[in-house]
């Protein structure tokens, strides 16, 4: 063929017939039974794969699926590697904690596979945003289905790729199904390149079993991207001539369709274009068959992870700049260090500012943060920082599962975003993002991804209702890979922040409406005064620590956020002894220890929901721990959020409650 290297063609076609027999072979293993869990798999779409991947630079990346063999394949990754994870060994290239919906291999650009659908198309788009961040030429392919465009992370990746014209690929394998089910009963108009016009970019519908075509397609997309004009969607025509997963025989499928496809096989076309030889396809044949047979040799005596291994890579370890400062639980300034009296959303605004000095690659991102003349964040807390960092505050649209999932993205290429969510409730809509892929890709990965990610979120009730008031802790203390902490005080709001901000995993922070008071921040009817002397020197309160807010001998107060003032409040009278949880996963159980076998008796205290809220977590562990003390929570009744004040007082734990719950425990142990 005039215009292509003959080894460029040949290359091509061997790694196209490279993923047939790949795929074929682990089917015949997963049916026999030789292989554990479950595969997707894409006999047909050999070209798409080949085609997007030839087109791209060694340094640039991919997105996949969990139908990704074919993408790992043309992407770099060896047969072995691949073919070992499958077995769940840990010479497999996500050492065997990934398995087939989540092969990849970082060092080689293909992030492991997202088999949340439309999962991947937000990360795609923060690793596109932190290459524009950074000034660098590289782009991201991101592939995905047909049915992934009805999912709303599809709507807002992509509407945010395109406002910031991020070199992204939209890369839409549609092979007529989702699952079962056809394209056409699920979208009236099937033909998805045209939803690129209404985001103000370019889309195009190729031939999906032509290589050439997707080759030539994909290059122009690459020279877009690179040349700052913004995403590009391709959409790719093809067909799965294998079920949706292992044993689906594919009787949706009517037999004409599936005869008609067949007739435009990738690799038949392919080969007869190029008029290939037959010394070539045999030299060919010959060489692939004996890479499989040997890889699957290899990989069904491969070692398997240790047992002991289980919990290894769940979390990263924190930068080393964090280590280089004070990290007492509760540090002393130093002498003739200086203090200023702060508000939380001064505090938090003072720490954000100086992390952003300090290190260009910290970004904040979220709804309304820097708009000049604007609010600063909900409650004021980035206020005037788009002065200071006018291309690091990043307003987005309405858009909570998009920008947490750009937030990941761009996390995962070793930026340090701050996302900022207006009120904690909305976290709901970014839970796909946070849970699925920020807290679990460093453990799908084998520990090659780090996610040094901060999600800051304002909660508690103060007269707003159910749906902008919720204490959303419960829901994220138990997710594994995710750090949880909630600052009662100016001075550990700073200094949990940094801490996060340096570590190497996602933290959740979670602030408390009525303590922010402060100057330029908006007002709260009840709040709470909770400013510190902050230091102005550099400092960090470490992730993992508690603090003795009070000490006494009788019983100890367990409470963060708002709960602490209260709990202060009651303390006198009873000899109490209080402490600020404010890590709330991992838990400080040496503080907590020290203190319940001290006093004998425990009282819990949370704003939340007394029904499967951190109070019961934190009781089932110290029952388990210590069972001789006497654990008793105070804590809101199971209903939502009320509205009218009369029912917020009656919902939310007081002083008075406080006081009651503690004055029970003592009686009933002397009773």
């Amino acid at each position: 063929m005039s215009g292509y290297d003959r080894k460029f063609l040949l290359d091509m076609y061997e790694r196209m017939v490279l993923i047939r027999e790949f795929e074929d072979t682990v089917k015949f293993l997963f049916l026999e039974g030789t292989m554990p869990g479950t595969i997707h798999q894409c006999q047909g779409q050999e070209a798409t794969a080949v085609g997007v991947c030839a087109a791209l630079a060694p340094d640039d990346w991919i997105t996949s699926t969990f139908r990704g063999h074919g993408h790992a394949l043309a992407k770099g990754l060896a047969p072995q590697e691949l073919m070992d994870e499958l077995f769940g060994a840990e010479t497999g290239c996500c050492k065997g904690r990934g398995g087939s919906m989540h092969v990849g291999n970082m060092n080689k650009g293909m992030v492991p596979g997202i088999a949340i659908v439309a999962g991947g198309i937000p990360l795609a788009a923060g690793m596109a945003l932190s290459f524009k961040l950074e000034n660098k030429p590289q782009v991201v392919a991101s592939f995905f289905g047909d049915g992934a465009i009805a999912e709303g992370a599809f709507h807002e990746g992509v509407n945010m790729a395109a406002i910031w014209n991020l070199p992204i690929i939209l890369v839409c394998e549609n092979n007529l199904y989702g699952a079962s089910t056809h394209v056409d009963l699920v979208m009236k108009n099937s033909r998805i390149s045209d939803r690129a016009k209404s985001y103000g970019f370019r889309g195009e519908t190729v031939d999906g079993n032509d290589v050439l075509a997707v080759y030539e397609a994909a290059q122009k997309a690459v020279a877009d991207c690179r040349a700052g004009k913004g995403p590009v969607l391709l959409e790719l025509l093809t067909y799965r001539r294998t079920g949706h997963s292992r044993r689906d025989p594919c009787h949706y499928q009517p037999k004409d369709e599936r005869e008609a496809w067949a007739q435009r096989d990738p690799i038949e076309r392919f080969a007869a274009r190029i008029q290939l030889t037959s010394e070539e396809h045999e030299l060919i044949a010959t060489r692939i068959q004996k890479s499989l047979a040997e890889a699957v040799e290899r990989a069904k005596v491969a070692p398997h992870p240790s047992a002991s291994g289980l919990t290894e890579y769940v979390f990263a370890e924190a930068s080393p700049r964090s280590f280089a400062l004070s990290e007492q639980v509760n540090p002393v300034v130093s002498a003739g260090g200086s203090t200023r009296r702060l508000g939380i959303a001064e505090a938090l605004r003072e720490g954000i500012t100086e992390e952003m000095a300090a290190d260009p690659r910290v970004f904040c991102i979220g709804e309304d943060i820097g708009v000049p003349g604007g609010w600063g964040g909900a409650f004021t807390v980035t206020l005037g920082l788009e002065k200071q960092f006018p291309e690091r505050m990043i307003n987005t649209p309405i858009a909570e599962l998009g920008f947490f999932g750009l937030a990941t993205g761009a996390a995962m290429m070793g930026l340090r975003p701050i996302a900022d969510v207006q009120y904690g409730d909305f976290l709901f809509l970014a839970s796909d993002q946070i849970i699925n892929n920020a807290a679990k890709l460093r453990y799908m990965s084998g520990g090659t991804i780090s996610i040094p990610l901060v999600m800051r979120a304002p909660v508690g009730a103060t007269g707003r209702g159910s749906q902008h008031a919720q204490n959303m802790e419960r829901y994220f203390t138990g997710v594994p890979g995710l750090k949880v902490v909630a600052p009662s005080n100016a001075y550990d709001a700073k200094g949990l922040l940094k801490a996060a901000i340096r570590d190497g995993n996602p933290v959740l922070m979670f602030e408390h409406k009525l303590l922010y008071g402060s100057k330029g921040a908006r007002a709260e009817g009840g709040a709470v005064d909770a400013s510190s002397d902050v230091p102005a020197e550099d400092y960090v309160v470490p992730i993992g620590k508690a603090a003795i807010r009070r000490e006494g001998k009788r019983v100890t107060v367990l409470a963060w956020l708002l709960m602490v003032h209260y709990a202060m409040q009651a303390a006198d009278e009873f000899d109490a002894e209080v402490i600020d949880v404010r890590s709330l996963s991992p838990i400080d159980w040496e503080t907590i220890g020290a203190s319940v076998r001290k006093t004998g008796h425990a009282v819990i205290v949370e704003e939340g929901p007394v029904t499967g809220g951190v109070g019961a977590e934190i009781a089932a562990g110290i029952a388990e721990r210590w069972p001789s003390v006497r654990v008793t929570r105070v804590a809101s009744p199971d209903v939502p959020v009320p509205f009218t004040p009369v029912l917020e007082n009656a919902y939310r734990p007081d002083v008075a409650r406080i006081s009651t719950g503690v004055r029970q425990i003592l009686e009933e142990s002397h009773g």
